[in-house]
């Protein structure tokens, strides 16, 4: 109902302005095609985003079975249960990490539908909603700033009353400002961090680390990698660096019979 009724009122200043379209466009011309590239580009950049991450998660689910056949084969048979223990606990991280960005999810979209509907954004439920869910994918909800935008200059009133351009410009900056602060500081590490078990220093070190490294790939997966990589601390290298402190191991490295003792021992 809403969207028929913008529609109606562009058409109506339309033709209640014939004169105007042509300066109007000239002085707004630019701008406008500036955000429509924006809009498109993150629609782009998105949704090749989400056909990789589609296409790689299909072959590798299809491929798994065959993935960890290979993989468990590498393991000696002697090290196959505390292999077992580790993968198990990794497994309830990843989960976790999982969980918790859904979670995570649900909480950006009640921000952003309260955010867009603060500004007057037209739209701002079903808006919101599709940008709380790209926040599933870092920084992919900024493809609401362009949009958001958009929508208030079309929703314009017919004399050019309503909103200013200088608010149409900077209030969904502002919202969006508010979302990536509340998502990066507040909700990643406190709800990350408890399905982790990583506490929020390591959480924050661990994401902007993926993101220096790895870029947006990177970003993507350095809390669960930071997850594996310190249960992998905890389990196996700092249990053998004490045996070698206290002399039942003959290097610190783990690696080999954990109960050889240094020699001279």
């Amino acid at each position: 109902m809403m969207a028929r009724d913008l529609i109606s009122r562009l058409r109506v200043w339309i033709e209640r302005n014939p004169s105007l379209v042509g300066q109007q466009a000239l002085q707004t011309g630019s701008t406008v095609w500036g955000w429509a590239a924006s809009v498109l580009g993150s629609l782009f950049t998105a949704g090749t985003t989400l056909f990789l991450t589609l296409f790689f998660f299909f072959f590798i689910s299809t491929g798994w079975s065959r993935v960890t056949e290979f993989l468990w084969s590498l393991v000696p048979e002697d090290q196959r249960g505390e292999a077992w223990r580790l993968a198990a606990q990794m497994d309830a991280a990843i989960a976790g990490f999982v969980r918790g960005r859904l979670t995570i999810c649900l909480i950006l979209m009640v921000v952003v539908i309260v955010g867009y509907w603060s500004i007057g954004v037209p739209l701002a439920l079903p808006l919101g909603a599709l940008v709380g869910a790209l926040s599933l994918i870092p920084y992919a909800s900024n493809v609401g700033i362009p949009a958001a935008m958009l929508l208030m200059w079309f929703n314009t009133g017919p004399g050019g009353e309503g909103a200013s351009i200088w608010w149409i410009v900077i209030a969904p900056l502002v919202v969006h400002g508010v979302l990536q602060l509340v998502d990066d500081y507040v909700l990643t590490p406190q709800i990350q961090g408890k399905s982790t078990g990583l506490d929020t220093p390591t959480v924050l070190f661990a994401s902007i680390a993926g993101g220096v490294l790895g870029g947006f790939y990177g970003l993507l997966i350095a809390i669960p990698i930071g997850a594996c990589v310190r249960i992998a601390v905890l389990e196996v290298v700092l249990p053998r660096v004490r045996q070698w402190v206290r002399g039942q191991a003959s290097d610190p490295l783990p690696i080999g019979n954990k109960h050889t003792p240094r020699q001279g021992q």
